[in-house]
């Protein structure tokens, strides 16, 4: 799971705004009413979404609204229980909570957004009634106990910018990453690393629905998926220089040899001796192969990540179509490695003479 905060500045913004406006007309209004924290509470928030994020007047206006639901709910009692201002506190925080998701968040995730938005506005003013009405700030000046309680609304609502910033996806490459052996050959590791340093720079650089995203995303996966199969063909057996030694030895007993079926036999076991290490060969050779696919691979996606986030293009700017051009021509060229990369299998062709006596394979 892949979780990030952006657009740091606005929040920024919005956060200072809700605190410090909050505090301000929670000290503005304590003359007025004795409803100051909570209406203060209420505007303050509404200013500083307006301050991060524009839209002022819609912004004002919802919290207008549910401060005016808060007037309408107060004869009943703001810490009252009954059904109906249960109802009238939900929808004074329910009108804020939209006022501060409007205009830019949308559908399923913006639904989510005003309800969760509703839960932090029902908590800040809880907080604030508590703060207002605690023993231990009873000693307070009453412009201060406003104040703070305003001000700690305003705190407490800045959680409801969250949906706004927060981005959480599946990221598939995170989880191919997990899955790597410990037991990867270092240079095939050091592939992989250099292929999720593209994908990390990729991501962040590049807009969620572009297909160059998609692109390296899947070469990327490609790569570590087979770096994983790598490590699933392994050299067992004797070793090749003891596989020098015992042919020496057997060419020298079929030298020595006067009995046909003694002769016969250790032919036949220097013959398993050379299907092994024809299978050796063919094991390294395939691994080699991988490899320099693994860096062809590799070395197209550092160049695609290049011209597709700006810096190739950014060279060839006056030449227009032709740029667009070459990174389609790039986009073939990882295309092409990667299936490339996915059709080679090591050891696929290598297999033991099938012709070998079992008697000579099983002395081999």
């Amino acid at each position: 799971m892949d979780i990030r905060f952006g657009d740091h500045p606005s929040f920024h913004r919005a956060a200072a705004g809700m605190v410090g406006a909050s505090a301000a007309l929670g000290l503005a209004l304590h003359a007025a009413t004795p409803l100051a924290p909570l209406v203060g509470g209420l505007l303050g928030i509404a200013v500083g979404a307006a301050w991060g994020y524009g839209k002022p007047a819609f912004r004002i206006a919802a919290a207008a609204i549910a401060s005016a639901i808060i007037f309408a709910m107060a004869p009943r009692g703001l810490m009252s229980t009954s059904a109906p201002s249960a109802a009238m506190l939900v929808a004074s925080a329910g009108v804020l909570a939209l006022g501060i998701a409007a205009y830019g968040i949308r559908g399923i995730r913006g639904a989510l957004a005003v309800m969760f938005g509703t839960a932090v506005t029902l908590l800040a003013m809880w907080a604030a009634v508590r703060i207002d009405f605690a023993r231990q700030t009873h000693a307070w000046p009453s412009l201060v106990r406003d104040a703070a309680s305003a001000a700690a609304m305003g705190m407490i609502g800045v959680l409801a910018t969250l949906p706004r910033h927060l981005r959480v996806s599946l990221d598939p490459v995170q989880a191919a990453i997990r899955r790597l052996p410990t037991e990867l050959d270092g240079e095939v590791r050091e592939l992989c690393n250099r292929s999720i340093s593209i994908w990390s720079s990729a991501k962040t650089k590049l807009a969620d629905g572009d297909p160059g995203k998609n692109l390296v995303r899947d070469g990327v996966l490609k790569t570590l998926e087979v770096a994983t199969k790598s490590t699933e063909v392994k050299i067992s057996g004797p070793t090749e220089d003891e596989l020098a030694r015992r042919m020496t030895d057997l060419d020298g007993r079929i030298a020595n040899a006067t009995d046909g079926e003694v002769k016969a036999q250790y032919q036949a076991a220097r013959g398993a001796l050379d299907d092994q290490k024809r299978y050796r060969a063919h094991i390294h050779q395939n691994r080699e192969r991988l490899i320099a696919r693994m860096h062809n691979h590799v070395a197209a996606l550092e160049k695609f990540q290049l011209a597709a986030g700006g810096l190739a293009a950014a060279r060839a700017a006056s030449a227009g179509a032709p740029a667009v051009k070459q990174l389609e021509e790039l986009s073939a060229d990882v295309a092409a490695s990667g299936e490339a990369l996915a059709e080679l299998e090591i050891g696929a062709d290598a297999k033991p003479a099938e012709d070998a006596p079992p008697a000579a394979v099983a002395q081999a």
